[in-house]
């Protein structure tokens, strides 16, 4: 069963990833037919965050006392529509509003389907399973890349969006043939015909989420892969663009480059991270915040080769070496969140997590990038990231002196 669910989660997860970064890899010619500058270019990554970590609070405390499976299926559905129906947006006002009905559905899906896999997996395997979900990160983000360069290249970037948004909608039914799961996600115990979210309970959800906040290891942590998402999220959405106008290449070129580093060094960073976060459990439990440090703090040489050198044969291999250490961190720091948080606090912890993550990350970072490559250049607009990773690697190496401690109080060792 836990194969199965695995398989499902991670398909749908790869088609979350695809419709989120195709209006990053068609950037060109979305700017160029709406007369967008930087800055609004900038803010369609910023509009599509701003509405997944707003609603992802209510998504968490929902799938904690509800059954997961709906909000899983039913977040599917609208982010796969609002996908497909970009192709008919006639207006920059009308695209902003479809990037943020992506967001609500992809924050039901983002939230609920970590804590779903972990109520079904003991600790010793949740790094592997969560790393092999993220495996859509590295994945689907460069099938985006793919398709808009082979569709938006011959036909414009109308068509990418809407054929980008069918599979989700299929994919949806299988979701809710799957098994509810116990330890989390019950359906409305002894509350039938509750409202979904009454002033009591938005209370509770403000309680509850400034009691995982005081969390030591969850704090550092969420911080701390902030300042990765800041990172991965700016230059995700920035770097067609920026291979395009600060490396002279073609649009294509750009996208089939990106296409192939992603797929290949962030899938097997994913891989590389979950394994290693489990198998290195035997010997201590501060392993999955070990691999993360190292990573983030390893990648900043090779991201500031990526962005500086003139010469493909330099920054081609830097920008290889970065993603693939910084796609060891999805899965083994939401491992950590998860564990660390308790059996019935999971989903909860997940949309905490999702709203700092992305306030202090790829919320400002398209937008603050736009801005600075207005004011003074792309290249130093991409650059503040390198900042962003000397951040992300302190916080991640700061809490590992709290690991055992919270993941003792949560009953996990």
């Amino acid at each position: 069963m836990a194969t199965r669910v695995l398989i499902i989660l991670t398909s749908l997860n790869f088609l979350d990833y695809l419709d989120r970064y195709l209006v990053a890899s068609l950037g060109s010619l979305i700017k160029a037919e709406m007369g967008l500058s930087d800055r609004a270019f900038g803010f369609l990554g910023t509009a599509f965050f701003l509405v997944y970590f707003l609603s992802s609070p209510v998504f968490g405390y929902l799938g904690d006392r509800f059954g997961r499976l709906r909000l899983m299926a039913a977040g599917a559905v609208l982010w796969s529509l609002a996908t497909s129906l970009t192709y008919w947006v006639v207006s920059y006002p009308a695209l902003v509003l479809a990037r943020g009905l992506v967001g609500v559905g992809e924050a039901s899906f983002g939230t609920v389907a970590p804590a779903y896999l972990a109520d079904t997996l003991p600790l010793s395997r949740r790094s592997r399973a969560l790393g092999f979900f993220y495996l859509a990160l590295p994945v689907g983000s460069a099938a985006a890349y793919l398709v808009g360069g082979l569709l938006g290249s011959k036909w414009g970037w109308r068509p990418a969006f809407l054929l980008g948004g069918i599979p989700g909608m299929l994919l949806a039914a299988l979701v809710l043939r799957l098994p509810e799961v116990q330890g989390g996600g019950r359906e409305m115990l002894g509350e039938p015909n509750a409202p979904a979210v009454s002033g009591h309970h938005l209370t509770t959800l403000w309680a509850g989420a400034r009691d995982l906040w005081r969390l030591p290891t969850l704090r550092r942590v969420t911080l701390g892969y902030g300042m990765i998402t800041f990172t991965l999220g700016g230059l995700a959405f920035w770097m067609p663009r920026y291979l395009e106008a600060v490396k002279g290449l073609e649009m294509a070129q750009a996208n089939y480059l990106l296409f192939g580093a992603v797929t290949v060094a962030g899938g097997l960073g994913i891989m590389t991270g979950g394994f290693l976060g489990d198998r290195l459990l035997a010997y201590t439990v501060k392993a999955p915040l070990l691999v993360s440090g190292l990573g983030v703090a390893l990648s900043i040489p090779l991201a500031a080769l990526a962005i500086f050198a003139q010469n493909p044969y330099f920054y081609v291999p830097g920008l290889v070496g970065a993603i693939f250490l910084l796609f060891l961190n999805p899965g083994v720091l939401t491992a950590v969140v998860v564990s660390v948080a308790g059996p019935g606090r999971r989903a909860q912890a997940v949309a905490l997590n999702i709203v700092v993550i992305h306030l202090v990350g790829d919320v400002p970072s398209p937008v603050l990038i736009g801005w600075g490559a207005d004011l003074w250049g792309l290249k130093w607009g991409v650059s503040v990231t390198l900042l962003a990773l000397a951040a992300g690697a302190a916080l991640i190496f700061w809490a590992m002196s709290y690991l055992a401690r919270d993941l003792e109080a949560a009953g996990e060792i």
